[in-house]
């Protein structure tokens, strides 16, 4: 299996270790700042990412500095789709209330549980994934349906049959059973030229 990557943006260095024991599972990306975050994004393109919103001051934002609910704004201005789970000091709850307000998938109290984090980013990666299926099956990426099916199957009957009369119309209406201007319409419905 494929680890999943999950990116951790947090100023304590001791942080990314927690994580990594709680989700050994995971592929950990480290962040210290705004900038690494950002670039950790672009490059990783990880479908989850763990935030400390009680950040005071991180660097290097657009702006000249930022708190963690200016870089949750900037992660999901980059990737709308990203789940991001922001980690809050369980007395702080205005500022997870207000990460959420801001876009966070789901939170996470500080100092970190091991069961509760692991318990929060399966469901992020679940609704990450639910999000992707959902993309693709409406973008036409998914796999076919009864009408394509029966689309192509009458095509190639319509061919095969046309193969068999040696290109007769009237043979090839016959074989299939259908009238001539049914033959027409359906040779033109699939493309079928029979010249």
């Amino acid at each position: 299996m494929v680890p999943r990557t999950l990116l951790v943006v947090d100023d304590d260095p001791t942080l990314e270790g927690r994580v990594q024991d709680a989700l050994p599972v995971c592929r950990i990306v480290a962040a210290g700042g705004v900038a690494d975050a950002l670039e950790a994004v672009r490059a990783h393109r990880p479908p989850v990412v763990a935030l400390s919103v009680d950040l005071a001051q991180l660097t290097e934002t657009p702006n000249g500095g930022g708190n963690g609910l200016d870089t949750l704004s900037l992660i999901l201005g980059e990737a709308p789709s990203i789940k991001v789970i922001a980690l809050a000091p369980h007395d702080q709850r205005v500022l997870a209330v207000r990460a959420v307000a801001r876009g966070a998938h789901d939170v996470c109290g500080k100092p970190i549980d091991a069961q509760e984090l692991a318990g929060v980013v399966q469901r992020a990666f679940q609704r990450a994934d639910l999000e992707l299926e959902g993309r693709r099956l409406a973008i036409g990426d998914a796999p076919p349906t009864l009408r394509v099916l029966r689309d192509e199957t009458e095509r190639r009957a319509l061919l095969d049959t046309l193969a068999r009369s040696g290109g007769n119309l009237s043979a090839t209406a016959r074989l299939l059973g259908v009238s001539r201007p049914t033959l027409y319409s359906l040779l033109r419905q699939h493309g079928i030229r029979a010249d």
